[in-house]
């Protein structure tokens, strides 16, 4: 009855020329969904004489816009990817960052670190482009059949629908099998709970969301759009909530900026310690000051480094100079180098570790504004005063 009425109500408002907006509007004010509200409005032109397609003219409009199905569905599929791979990655940086385990301590140090700040920043990236693009496609490929009932989804989308499904039903269970084996191995039990829920969670509203999918569209069961609207919702929630939580493990934009320019000052100080390191091998000497390395072809570019935010060089001097000592035929001398940071950082050390750009963890390790730390140069005492013969030079021993 009620059905009835509305349809009654609408076909004379269409009568009286009311506009389709205007008649929605009206519904939906005291109560219709926007999807009843379609349906009368429908059915009201009809009864009101609007011709109605044929069957093989509906199949003809099929055929033209299966292409753009086609193209929606999979590109959907790969924002999809994208969502569902960034939100894992950020939320295992996190988890890291939040949860440290010392069994986990990377050989590299503060790369390890530089590189998790740079997988948390990317994947937020990713989620802030990616998402809006993926709920904007989901709406256009939903209003195709919220406007035609009688539409028919073609079978490439289906099959494409339950292919990329599979897909990421096995990689899934792959990370699942990867978390639980990292766990087995010894990791700390938040961090495996905290991994396996982050999967479970993504899986979940993957899956849930296609299951209405499928249920609306394939096989054409009145799903609520309130319904599709509050997955979306919570999915957003979740999203909001990782971002926020990244940029508390990792930084703001401007903190990475101040991080990187730290991480510069760093390297140049590795390349100068080992620019004077070499210089005294070879002379048998330390050099009184930096121009001296800028006297040398070879080491003149590290009398080139200065701070790159400031322009300032790095400070310079000597703590000892060369003297003998135990045994004999060496000498041992000492320096000191200074560079202003912005941040602190402290990146794990490991003893025997083999870093790739010689031991930087000591220049890494730093405090804010000016900070120092000195090497201890030792020679073989046939170097000393300035000999040209090649003696065997010995490597430079850090001290903080």
């Amino acid at each position: 009855m009620e059905q009835q009425n509305l349809q009654g109500y609408v076909t004379d408002r269409v009568r009286a020329g009311l506009s389709k907006v205007a008649i929605i509007e009206q519904l939906q004010a005291v109560g219709w969904s926007e999807e009843e509200a379609l349906v009368a409005y429908r059915d009201a032109l009809v009864a009101t004489g609007v011709p109605v397609p044929s069957a093989s003219m509906k199949r003809a409009t099929t055929k033209r816009a299966s292409t753009v199905e086609i193209v929606l569905n999979f590109f959907s599929f790969i924002l999809l990817g994208i969502v569902a791979s960034a939100l894992g990655v950020l939320y295992f940086q996190v988890i890291n960052h939040f949860f440290p385990d010392a069994l986990q301590i990377d050989y590299y140090g503060a790369y390890a670190a530089q590189a998790a700040s740079d997988a948390i920043h990317y994947a937020i990236a990713a989620l802030v482009i990616a998402f809006p693009l993926y709920v904007a496609v989901v709406r256009l490929w939903f209003r195709k059949y919220r406007e035609d009932e009688g539409k028919e989804e073609s079978k490439l989308t289906k099959w494409l629908t339950y292919i990329v499904l599979l897909i990421a039903s096995v990689t899934i269970v792959g990370d699942l099998i990867t978390t639980l084996n990292t766990f087995l191995s010894g990791e700390i039990s938040a961090r495996f709970f905290l991994k396996a829920l982050t999967i479970i969670v993504i899986a979940g509203m993957v899956f849930g969301f296609y299951f209405l999918e499928r249920k609306k569209v394939q096989y054409g069961q009145d799903i609520a759009r309130r319904t599709f609207q509050l997955f979306g919702w919570v999915i957003a929630g979740v999203i909001v909530f990782g971002i926020v939580l990244g940029f508390v493990a990792a930084g703001s934009p401007e903190t990475e900026r101040m991080r990187t320019f730290d991480a510069q000052r760093a390297d140049h100080l590795s390349q100068i310690a080992g620019c004077v390191s070499s210089y005294t091998e070879t002379f048998g000497k330390l050099p009184e000051s930096t121009d001296d390395l800028a006297k040398m072809t070879s080491y003149s570019y590290c009398a080139n480094l200065v701070d790159p935010e400031s322009g300032a060089p790095y400070a310079y001097r000597i703590v000892m100079p060369l003297s003998p000592t135990t045994p004999p035929d060496v000498y041992e001398g000492s320096f000191e180098l200074c560079g202003v940071f912005s941040l602190a950082a402290n990146s794990p050390s490991v003893e025997g570790a083999s870093y790739p750009y010689g031991d930087t963890t000591k220049w890494m390790n730093h405090s804010a504004g000016n900070d120092c730390d000195q090497e201890v140069v030792v020679v073989k005492k046939s170097m000393v005063g300035g000999s040209d013969a090649p003696g065997m030079p010995l490597k430079a021993l850090p001290v903080r």
